[in-house]
């Protein structure tokens, strides 16, 4: 293992070169990129988990609230950071000095934020409110983070897109990293599941096993009975009987890159016929879409396959009426798998989603409108190096499957007394990471079992020693 010290020179000399890149792609304009601020809970000293925004870590490379920086001709950076509070080290130990945040990001310079004046700054949005002002105030611009795609510098977003579009080789060790602890905590979390355990506690021992690996998760897990709610969340209920448990979690690396992985077991470890049916379908789903992603493929593509596939699977289960092409042309499909087969994966769990439609689609391509596709975010043509989700499912949304918009513009091309048997079902939702490479791709998260067998394997092996673990 190199050494820390080793470690350090090397990314801030990658820090180094991401920065002059940018410059040169923006012709040497002065760039800002505010970092985020801490945030408060309840009272001022009571202060949330700091995360930083992605472009700043991405191309200045330090968690520490409230700094900045400006990039000028050749990736010459200043490092801005606020002024030491005095009593600080009372509460949190000792605080590093300036020039050690300026050593891990490789700046030239290291000045006191309150130094820092507005200029004509090329500038980004930000989701935090506060850092999202100041740098609205510095640059001269409006910041809108709710419509990225007019808000902030498009120079400077087409840049840093372009940039942080493919992983290197540090980045995908960093990628590899979590999606390990996100194996072992889903797996884990399936023999951890039985009839009497509760939805939170999967999700605590999921959380814990993040914890233990000094991995925070890249987002809130969900971990649902009711699949067909999209983003579920544990709910403190017992699981029971007869239960499907949908479980989307994925843990975050220290130094941001993110899993983000999906699977679905029966609580009592036995699909039952129904189940397995279903699930067979959107595995076959998660298969053809991922089979078909390589360098020059595009997105949209993958999504069509598995459309294709749950279409097809849908027709034999008495749920949709008709031939498949016209099916997915028609979008029908929609009414059972209303989201996009997946997204971009790095600093973001949807990667760089907070500047607009622009990161998923070409110039000049604008979203369907269709319901469904019109979820689709991203269609861009694969590269070597891009990471991204491939999350088919089927549910069976109680106020989709009302719609009566959609029944009256899909008409007979769905069961709709059919699909209203099946709601109560929940949802089936199978993802996985996966590695756009030079000769096709690699699945990044095929450790985690998604198989029947392995499945029905796996579920509830380890009840004895869990239920200790979790106080049961």
């Amino acid at each position: 293992m190199p050494s820390l010290i080793t470690d350090r020179f090397d990314l801030a000399r990658r820090l180094i070169e991401r920065r002059r890149r940018l410059s040169a792609a923006v012709d040497g304009r002065p760039i800002l990129l505010m970092g985020h601020c801490s945030q408060s809970r309840n009272f001022l000293a009571n202060e949330r988990s700091f995360r930083q925004d992605s472009t700043f870590l991405y191309f200045v490379g330090i968690s520490h609230p409230g700094a900045a920086a400006v990039i000028e001709a050749d990736g010459l950076t200043t490092l801005f950071l606020p002024p030491v509070d005095p009593g600080a080290a009372l509460w949190t130990g000792a605080v590093p000095a300036a020039a050690f945040w300026q050593g891990l990001s490789g700046a030239e310079r290291c000045r006191d934020i309150n130094d820092l004046v507005a200029g004509h700054y090329l500038t980004l949005p930000l989701c935090e409110p506060h850092a999202n002002a100041r740098a609205s105030a510095l640059s001269g611009q409006a910041l809108d983070p709710s419509q990225p795609s007019a808000s902030g510098s498009a120079d400077l977003r087409a840049a840093v897109v372009e940039l942080r579009m493919a992983r290197d080789e540090q980045e995908l060790a960093e990628q590899r990293a979590a999606i390990a602890v996100t194996a072992l905590a889903q797996r884990a979390a399936m023999q951890a599941t039985h009839p009497g355990v509760t939805d939170t506690a999967i999700e605590a021992l999921i959380v814990a096993i993040f914890s233990l690996h000094g991995m925070d998760a890249a987002y809130r897990s969900i971990v649902t009975p009711r699949g067909e709610i999209l983003h579920g969340h544990a709910e403190g209920k017992e699981l029971t009987e007869g239960q499907l448990l949908l479980v989307d979690a994925g843990a975050e690396s220290t130094i941001g890159y993110a899993a983000d992985i999906t699977r679905t077991w029966p609580v009592n470890g036995r699909f039952d016929g129904r189940q397995k049916a279903v699930y067979s379908i959107v595995l076959a789903a998660n298969r053809a879409a991922t089979s078909v992603l390589a360098p020059g493929i595009p997105y949209s593509q993958a999504h069509i396959e598995a459309a294709r596939v749950l279409c097809a699977g849908l027709v034999d289960l008495d749920l949709l009426c008709g031939d498949v092409d016209g099916l997915v042309e028609q979008g029908a499909h929609a009414v059972f798998f209303p989201h996009g087969i997946g997204h971009l994966l790095g600093l973001d769990v949807h990667d760089m989603e907070l500047l607009g439609d622009e990161v998923g689609y070409e110039p000049g391509v604008e979203r369907s409108t269709q319901f469904g596709l019109s979820f689709l975010r991203l269609q861009r043509p694969m590269r070597e190096g891009v990471v991204v989700t491939i999350e088919p499912g089927i549910y069976f949304v109680p106020g989709v499957i009302g719609d009566q918009s959609l029944r009256e513009s899909l008409g007979d091309s769905v069961n709709w007394q059919q699909a209203e048997q099946w709601l109560g079902f929940g949802g089936i939702r199978i993802e996985d990471d996966v590695l756009i490479t030079s000769s096709g791709h690699e699945v990044l998260s095929a450790a985690i079992p998604s198989e029947v067998a392995q499945i029905e394997a796996l579920v509830g092996s380890g009840r004895p020693p869990f239920e200790r673990l979790l106080g049961l």
